[in-house]
């Protein structure tokens, strides 16, 4: 009769303890990368979403228009800042638009304001004004940005100002900077010139 050599309990342990090791770290490698995959779709999908908002925000300015009801407001800017000092404007202003969903003959109203959310970007058809807008409200969260900052420029006084006296009238342009939690400046601000199809 032949001995025939087994395997020890030792090195089964030791084999099943190699392989469970082994099994974590490819484990460990694979959720990395899947975190990793997901967190470049979340900056991809959010970056998109601000630069979308930039775009829009920038035309909805330069066709900016001070044709409004007697109470309605042409260009309104309220300057404030939050407990910690973080600028939190609010802006609002009256546009043609030029790029759907504004469209480019309708009114619309356009509200640009900091929450605790995040930036709010919102857009109303003005009621009553042209027929047939045949449009609804539109609105959009950008979670990343916590704070806003607009400046105007005027044509009797070029240099920039946090403040606008009349909701009437319209400046001549416009600068908006966006600011994430940390308070840092979030890509190159926004300049445009204002009502640019208006007469001067």
């Amino acid at each position: 009769m032949r001995n025939r050599r087994a395997f020890t309990l030792v090195e089964l342990i030791v084999s099943i303890s190699v392989a469970g090791i082994i099994a974590l770290l490819v484990y460990g490698s694979a959720s990395a990368g899947l975190d990793t995959r997901d967190a470049l779709d979340r900056y991809r999908a959010s970056t998109e979403t601000e630069m979308r908002a930039r775009v829009l925000l920038s035309d909805a300015l330069r066709h900016a228009t001070d044709e409004i009801e007697s109470r309605g407001v042409a260009f309104g800017l309220v300057d404030a800042a939050d407990a910690r000092g973080l600028p939190v404007d609010r802006l609002e202003f009256a546009t043609r638009g030029i790029q759907p969903p504004l469209g480019a003959s309708p009114r619309w109203t356009v509200t640009l304001a900091a929450t605790p959310a995040g930036l709010l970007l919102r857009a109303v058809p003005v009621a009553g004004a042209e027929s047939g807008t045949g449009s609804a409200a539109m609105s959009a969260v950008l979670t990343g940005i916590r704070g806003l900052d607009v400046e105007v420029a005027s044509v009797a006084a070029p240099a920039w100002s946090a403040t606008w006296p009349s909701s009437g009238q319209l400046p001549s342009a416009v600068r908006i900077t966006l600011i994430d939690s940390a308070g840092v400046p979030t890509g190159a601000p926004i300049v445009a010139r204002v009502g640019l199809e208006a007469a001067r």
